[in-house]
């Protein structure tokens, strides 16, 4: 079955057992359009939740290769280099799995979100520029853009639940977590620099 863009309203019903052994195919070379297609050609829920995902993810590391948004510079980015804390790492310092390198997962909640700075120097993408993200539920779309500072696996787990009380669940007790945490580790931060001045 051919579909263009003014059929993705009904992306609900083509993922439906309706649509079980339909084969859906594009003329559009929009890359996004193309994952679109692939993901309601994957019959099996759990397998196309991964692949728009992982997809997506994908399509917005595309987008920012090569380029710097954030500015970084020996690990700070414009925001912290002109306050002069000596904090580091941009926005990723508040999350339990940054490193030096970057992050070590795929989130979506993180790539899309961009502080003041980076919006009035370059051009972002947005939510609302992901149309990949029309084959997933009004709760997993919620979940997207909520799941911050979790770990490919765990944002997964939340989009493949079928409740929002399960996922919102597991989504405040992770958020609780990184809160106790992240204060110890702020505290023990906070010594070593009082130790290192004395």
């Amino acid at each position: 079955m051919l579909i263009n863009e003014k059929h993705y309203i009904f992306i609900p019903l083509y993922k439906s057992l309706l649509f079980r052994f339909c084969k859906f195919e594009t003329n559009s070379k929009n890359i996004q359009d193309m994952i679109i297609i692939n993901a309601l050609n994957i019959k099996n829920r759990r397998k196309r939740i991964t692949y728009i995902y992982d997809a997506t993810c994908d399509y917005i590391d595309n987008f920012y290769k090569g380029k710097n948004i954030c500015g970084f510079k020996n690990c700070q980015c414009y925001v912290q280099r002109a306050r002069k804390e000596g904090l580091k790492n941009g926005c990723c310092r508040i999350c339990l799995y940054q490193t030096e390198n970057g992050c070590p997962s795929k989130n979506l909640a993180c790539k899309l979100a961009n502080c003041s700075e980076v919006y009035s120097r370059c051009k972002v993408i947005t939510y609302k520029d992901l149309k990949t993200l029309k084959v997933l539920s009004f709760r997993q779309r919620y979940i997207i853009k909520s799941d911050y500072f979790s770990l490919r696996e765990d944002v997964l787990k939340d989009l493949y639940a079928y409740g929002f009380i399960w996922s919102g669940l597991r989504m405040s007790i992770r958020i609780f977590k990184n809160i106790i945490v992240l204060k110890y580790c702020e505290k023990k931060q906070i010594k070593n620099v009082v130790k290192t001045n004395k």
